[in-house]
């Protein structure tokens, strides 16, 4: 993916509206040699959905992952424990 440069961006700007780093982008465009100077109408490559924009993204990914898990155990065990509840109930009211 590709952002055109527009009049008062800098690279600095370019890097927080795709949630990454200005490094990052330097990466993606060795010929960017001085990151203060980027010129009207330049294209910069910006990485693209699936690459992260966020070289931290793959970690929070994970970790939400990981409390989404968490929260269907839980969820398994809430449901288990009402049914055990159901039961025992029926057992002693005879229903």
């Amino acid at each position: 993916m590709y952002y055109i440069v527009q009049p008062g961006d800098s690279l600095h700007n370019v890097a927080m509206q795709y949630h990454t780093t200005v490094r990052h982008l330097l990466d993606l465009n060795p010929r960017i040699s001085n990151p203060n100077r980027i010129h009207v109408g330049e294209r910069i490559e910006v990485g693209n959905q699936w690459s992260g924009l966020n070289p931290w993204r793959g970690n929070e990914y994970m970790r939400g992952q990981k409390e989404y898990q968490r929260g269907r155990e839980e969820y398994r065990k809430g449901r288990a424990e009402y049914h055990k509840g159901r039961e025992e109930y029926s057992r002693h009211h005879g229903r």
